[in-house]
């Protein structure tokens, strides 16, 4: 890199010559890596940062071409730069927004890497997200197209610093190996074939040495082959890498490719690493970013084609399409499957398709003035028998649709008419129907079908009888601005929608012919389809803005946000299923059909119920099924966990102010803690009393003897042994207590040990150890069997320990603070295991281990829960939200595909586990990559790997 003249002061030393002594690594093979960056300090200049992040590749035994090592302060691009350029193997560009702004010779030094070398790497190091500025990016796209270049990301504190983040250097090392690896792993075959033919000339010449050279020979093969193993698995490691970073870029939008192959390409990546090894927190963090971005989505369905229009059938198990070349294609819409070839219908572009009401027939309208009927089995769509409607139009087709009855069609034409036809006949049932100036681009009948109502390019709306013909009243105006695009009438017949060139949707009252609602700028482009949901409630409209909205059937308000992942126009889009999971479905120029679930909120949830009121005390059955609460009308509830689940009863007993829950492992039992010191126990799926109330504080004594005084002292914590024999309570009066669950017997004395109040308590998986937090912000251990302590105190939190938890292996300890962070614990020791665990903004409250120990669930008064790699304590990916209020218990099922998680709002919500998001992307396509493909989009030297097992691999 040569001096930036924008900094001219000799104050910074730059390019300092380093002549005496050049490693042999670079005289004879040249360099690994050639850093390129902006001089000056920070924000702009990254040359602190630079030499860190030279010295850290160095150690790492990488060959760098770092400017202070190379060439004297002031020189010009001169010949030494430029052979450090053509003898470097990848180009590192350090862009910080102050660089990108005023790139210098960084742009040079690339320009010229690209000059010598086209399809060799730059990788760039993106400093606080600066790649991610659209008018940054935008600016540096000749010199720099960021497409094909991210590698990694770094915080502007880290250039201040002067210090490279570990993550961005072990994903740099990468880059060399990766063009190193597929040739070490081919020279390592030849020099074993060459080995192996050595032996047999040798084996010719004398029997001693051939047996001497073929022992040679087999030493050498294992070396050969541990070489080529060793180079094939750093070739998928690096390759995996690379296919992660493709595909974010892709998701945010930073790369054209279509959401089909980020998402092939991200499982692929996952499918790369071996297998014995399990996903890193930055790979799941990946999986679950694309499962963000597509929450909506529930199916991707390749057409093969750009789709121009869609009609679904009323029963919305059957679509069908047309393409730009007049041919039609009937679907299942159900999963996305074709069924049979394409259908040319006809001579020209097919621009207009309905379903008949009883889904037995498909009407199509072209460009070529006709209107055709075909008929629908369940597999197969073929011409009907009856004429086509020709003779009336003297222009293409621009809509059509079916009367209620089936008995009539209507059709709009760039003649500027509409046309009523008698399906049985194919004749016009009246003249055309004159009135408007400019093309009829938008028809559709009213529910009882007496009205038909029609749209123009000339921007206005007509209503029409539609038994006589006759128009009714003056053309619906003052609602755009611009051509009207496409119209619908409401189920109950009260309300019209229109879309149009004016990117604007307006909701008219039929009666009044008044606007009731527009919606200037609804798209960002022309709108092309509206329709109504079956019951009126909701409108959804697709646009060449590529996005699907959705909005209020009533009051035209926007209903969630918009649905995107089309690349291009999106032509039409129609409901397809109305029930309590609706289904949108829409086509796009792009060749793609998207099935849509709008009402995702969330990437992995899965089921929600309530919220079903304000709870003191929450607690979630093992398996989810069954969520009980106490309640502030000192009333216990028991109610279902499933979608819109509310309270089922309230359990029997007498009425008692419950702060504490617990579920026994088995879900058979539940315990209870009130405020005046007494243990409950209810039947954990009737919810039956189990015996009598235990009162705590009257079969133990003070320190003095004299008793406790019931009311002052609130079971604050409870848990039950793994086999449901004991129970574990601690309260406010800083001690615990161990119970025989089924007599009520007290096992030990108080445990005392504790300086504050007991806020949660677990038992080890084999029941042998008690561990207990406290809001004294330390936890401790406990022998189950006689309540001896076991160690000291473990200390770490810097607030009251809230919650804790035993790893399934009994080895490890999981706590959640008020101080917002999570700690592990070694369970044997007590000793800590790594930093604390942060990303919580508030207290953490709830916290539980997977059943494979992978993960671990935090809840917390933030409002969220965060999944953490267990093994690393890294999180995995964003936090999950959608809780209205703190959250106060979460679990995982006992086969730790499902996560479960309560708020004090008695919310319920599912969601999937790590162990699902594989599955639920491979759910939303419909193929792999094909052979082709994955040469082209992952490597030609490594073998063919399905992403999705049950899903076909193209040819090709």
């Amino acid at each position: 890199m040569t001096p930036d003249p924008v900094f001219p002061s000799k104050s910074v030393h730059r390019r300092h010559p380093s002549r005496q002594w050049r490693s042999l690594a670079s005289r004879f093979f040249g360099y690994d890596l050639f850093i390129s960056f902006a001089l000056g300090p920070p924000p702009r200049g990254t040359q602190s940062y630079a030499s860190d992040l030279a010295r850290q590749l160095r150690e790492r035994d990488f060959t760098v071409f770092y400017s202070e090592d190379e060439v004297a302060f002031g020189d010009d691009l001169n010949d030494t730069l430029r052979t450090a350029l053509k003898r470097s193997r990848v180009l590192v560009v350090i862009a910080s927004a102050g660089t990108l702004q005023r790139p210098g010779w960084v742009k040079t030094e690339v320009e010229e890497f690209r000059k010598c070398h086209p399809k060799r790497p730059v990788a760039v190091i993106s400093i606080e997200k600066a790649l991610q500025d659209p008018a940054l990016v935008e600016s540096t796209s000749t010199w720099l197209p960021v497409g094909e270049n991210v590698w990694g990301d770094d915080s502007a504190d880290a250039v201040e610093q002067g210090i490279a983040g570990k993550t961005v250097v072990d994903r740099l090392a990468l880059a060399p190996s990766h063009l190193r690896t597929t040739n070490l792993w081919r020279a390592m075959m030849v020099i074993g074939s060459a080995v192996l033919f050595g032996l047999t000339i040798a084996a010719v010449v004398s029997e001693r040495k051939a047996q001497e050279e073929a022992y040679n020979a087999r030493v050498a093969e294992q070396k050969a082959v541990r070489a080529e193993k060793k180079a094939y698995a750093e070739l998928r490691n690096s390759t995996g890498l690379r296919l992660q970073v493709e595909s974010t870029a892709m998701f945010a939008g930073l790369r054209p490719e279509p959401d089909e192959r980020a998402m092939q390409q991200l499982l692929a990546s996952l499918r790369l690493a071996p297998a014995e090894q399990p996903p890193t927190p930055e790979a799941e963090g990946d999986l679950l970013g694309g499962l963000r971005h597509t929450r909506n989505l529930v199916r991707l369905v390749p057409a093969g084609a750009p789709v121009m229009q869609l009609a679904v059938s009323p029963g919305g198990d059957r679509l069908v399409t047309s393409d730009n070349d007049s041919h039609l294609q009937f679907w299942n819409a159900l999963n996305g499957k074709p069924l049979g070839a394409p259908l040319k219908a006809h001579q020209q572009a097919v621009l207009a398709l309905a379903f008949s009401p009883d889904g037995r027939t498909v009407l199509s309208g072209s460009e070529d003035t006709t209107a055709r009927l075909w008929d629908v089995s369940e597999n197969e769509l073929r011409p009907a028998l009856a004429s086509p409607f020709t003779g009336g139009h003297t222009a293409a087709l621009r809509s059509v649709a079916f009367s209620p009855d089936g008995q009539q069609v209507a059709t709009g034409s760039d003649d500027g008419t509409a046309i009523l036809w008698d399906v049985r006949t194919s004749e016009m049932a009246h003249l055309p129907l004159t009135g408007h100036t400019d093309s009829v681009t938008g028809v559709a009948f009213s529910a009882d079908g007496r009205l038909l109502v029609t749209a123009s390019n000339d921007r206005s709306l007509r209503l029409w009888d539609a038994h006589s013909g006759k128009a009714l009243g003056q053309a619906l105006t003052g609602g755009h601005v611009d051509s009207v695009r496409c119209v619908a009438i409401s189920p109950d017949g009260r309300r019209i929608v229109s879309g149009g060139w004016d990117n604007t949707l307006v909701l008219w009252d039929v009666a009044t012919r008044r606007v009731l609602a527009r919606r200037p700028d609804a798209h960002a482009k022309v709108i092309r389809s509206v329709a109504f949901s079956a019951d009126g409630a909701l409108i959804v409209s697709s646009s060449d803005d590529r996005s699907v909205r959705l909005w209020d059937g009533h009051t035209g308000e926007p209903v969630g946000e918009s649905l995107r992942g089309h690349k291009l126009p999106v032509r039409s889009a129609v409901f397809s299923r109305e029930d309590a999971n609706p289904r949108v479905i829409s086509g796009s120029l792009d060749g793609s059909l998207r099935i849509w679930n709008p009402r995702l909120s969330s990437a992995v949830e899965t089921a929600q119920g309530g919220p079903v009121g304000a709870f003191i005390g929450v607690a979630t059955s093992p398996d989810g099924r069954n969520v009980v609460a106490s309640g502030a009308d000192l009333r216990l509830h028991l109610w279902s966990s499933g979608p819109g689940g509310g309270t089922t009863r309230i359990l029997p007993g007498k009425p008692a102010r419950v702060v504490s829950l617990a579920y026994a492992a088995d879900g058979s039992r539940v315990a209870g803690g009130d405020w005046d010191g007494r243990l409950h126990q209810w039947d954990g799926r009737t919810g039956e009393p189990v015996g009598e109330a235990i009162d705590i504080f009257e079969k133990s004594t003070a320190a003095d003897g004299k008793p406790v005084e019931p009311n002052e002292k609130p079971i604050s914590a409870l848990a039950y042994s793994p086999d449901g024999k004991r129970i574990a309570s601690g309260g406010w009066d800083k001690k615990l207590r161990i119970w025989d669950a089924q007599s009520g017997a007290a096992l030990t004395p108080p445990l005392s040990g504790h300086s504050g109040w007991i806020t949660a308590l677990a038992f080890s998986p084999d029941g042998r150890m008690l561990i207990s937090a406290s809001a004294d912000r330390t936890l401790r251990r406990w022998d189950a069997a006689s309540g001896n302590a076991i160690g000291g105190r473990l200390a770490g939190h810097d607030d009251w320990v809230l919650a804790v938890a035993f790893s399934p292996d009994g080895t490890k300890i999981i706590s959640g603070s008020a101080d917002g962070d999570l700690r592990r614990w070694n369970a044997h020791n007590g000793q800590p295991i790594g930093e604390a665990m942060t990303g919580h903004e508030k207290w953490v409250s709830a916290v539980a281990f997977s059943p494979d120990g992978r993960h671990v669930l935090s809840g917390s008064w933030d409002k969220t829960l965060r999944i953490w790699n267990a093994h690393s304590g890294l999180p995995v990916g964003t936090p999950l939200d959608g809780h209205a209020d703190t959250i106060s218990s979460v679990a995982f099922s006992p086969n730790g595909r499902e996560m479960f998680s309560i708020s004090r709002d008695g919310a319920l919500r599912h969601w999937a586990a790590p162990l699902r998001w594989t599955d639920m992307m491979c759910a939303k396509l419909t193929r792999n990559m094909s052979l082709s493909q994955w040469r082209n989009w992952v490597s030609p030297d490594i073998d063919y790997i399905e992403q999705c097992p049950k899903l076909p691999v193209p040819s090709g």
